[in-house]
């Protein structure tokens, strides 16, 4: 047995992944197109010259376009978040790894020894010399602790943790075990775990509908082809204890994890899918509204101890202009820190608050704003100096009106 037919056999979906990247090269991504041509620098790969240049079936177009809806929205979600370490689990054929490069942020892809042994050989191949530095790729299995934390064991700062399409496959003794993982790495770092797996099935049955426009026979097809894919892969799709049951239900997994769940919403940063080009008009508008229910999940410890540990830089100046208090407020605005400013607020009659300085702000210091409100009114008060990704969060909230 080969070891290619070796790795096909232990895990069903490597050369799914294998496909996935050539599809990608199909749809104009320059950076997939390097990677392919890297992969076949020994000549054309027969994987490759099988997957098809163009899908006429809606059904299997639905399908594929999956790929491509999953790995935009999310790195959508990654440009907000915009994290200083990136652990990619399964990274799998991946443009992250150069992507991530470019900005020069430090990136992780994890994956089976075959597939890191490919990838290794692209990003060294295509990257700059200078970006080289910012990419490793290593060997480690999600289930696996000790793997994930001798990959990192030279990464002390906070980071995120992606996985893709990857819960889904995990027996329930499986999704313990990376939760676990999950719950060590974060402890030690700080951070959060994003994913869109809970509930990336609905957005897949959604998109269907979508296409499929009332057609009741591409919607039977595209089922019979997820059966089939799900079969090939030697899994019933979703059947764990996280992924299956209610979204509450699941909730309460993460929970009794030791996590903390916001779900941040699939549509809102659904952008325009090159797999869906010319299909009609309105197309894209139509499935970001039937997604607008549909969220990416991002899990955080509740672990009190990491939460202090992160606010240890929050600070409050202030000082009276005129007839104003100014409160000039740095570092993270969460649970632990919003109570300060309501009792630093004291009892003036008009205050602008000074962000500047401030990381972050949680739904805790939003209501910390509205106690202050509720004190001077909404003529008194004025909030100045948001940074970018603070500014999304007010805006999100309903806040801008207070904005400056």
């Amino acid at each position: 047995m080969t070891d290619e037919q070796l790795l096909k056999e232990i895990n069903p979906v490597f050369l799914t992944a294998r496909s996935s990247i050539y599809r990608f090269a199909l749809w104009g991504d320059e950076n997939a197109k390097k990677i392919v041509a890297f992969l076949e620098k020994d000549g054309p790969k027969e994987l490759f010259r099988n997957v098809p240049d163009k899908i006429t079936d809606p059904a299997r177009l639905v399908l594929m376009s999956t790929l491509e809806a999953r790995y935009r929205t999310m790195g959508e979600i990654l440009n907000k978040e915009n994290p200083k370490v990136l652990l990619d689990i399964p990274c799998g054929y991946t443009m992250r790894p150069i992507e991530f490069a470019g900005k020069g942020i430090r990136y992780f892809g994890a994956d089976l020894p075959a597939t890191i042994a490919d990838m290794a050989g692209a990003v060294d191949a295509i990257l700059a010399e200078n970006e080289k530095k910012y990419v490793r790729m290593v060997s480690a299995d999600a289930t696996n602790p000790d793997s994930v934390e001798e990959a990192l064991k030279e990464v002390e700062d906070e980071i995120s943790i992606t996985t893709e399409g990857l819960l889904s496959y995990f027996t329930d003794s499986e999704m313990d075990a990376i939760f676990e993982t999950m719950r060590l790495v974060l402890k030690k770092r700080g951070g959060c775990w994003l994913t869109p797996d809970r509930e990336f099935g609905d957005y897949m049955q959604l998109a269907a509908r979508v296409v499929a426009n009332g057609d009741k026979e591409i919607l039977e097809r595209f089922n019979m082809y997820r059966s089939e894919i799900a079969k090939k892969a030697q899994s019933s799709l979703g059947k764990n204890a996280f992924m299956s049951g209610t979204l509450d239900e699941s909730i309460q997994y993460a929970n009794r994890k030791g996590f903390h769940v916001e779900r941040i919403n699939f549509g809102q940063y659904l952008p325009d899918l090159k797999s869906f080009e010319g299909i009609r008009d309105g197309l894209m508008d139509e499935l970001r509204e039937a997604c607008i229910n549909l969220c990416v999940w991002k899990l955080t410890l509740e672990d009190r101890r990491k939460e202090e540990r992160k606010s240890v830089n929050f600070q409050i100046n202030t000082y009276i202009e005129v007839d104003t208090l100014v409160m000039k407020v740095s570092g993270r605005l969460d649970t632990l820190t919003a109570p300060e400013l309501v009792a630093r607020f004291s009892d003036a009659e008009k205050v602008r608050i000074d962000f500047a300085d401030l990381d972050y702000i949680s739904s805790a210091g939003l209501r910390s704003l509205v106690i202050i409100l509720k004190k001077v009114g909404k003529e008194n008060m004025s909030i100045v100096n948001l940074r970018e990704n603070v500014r999304e969060i007010f805006e999100i909230a309903g806040f801008e009106e207070l904005l400056l």
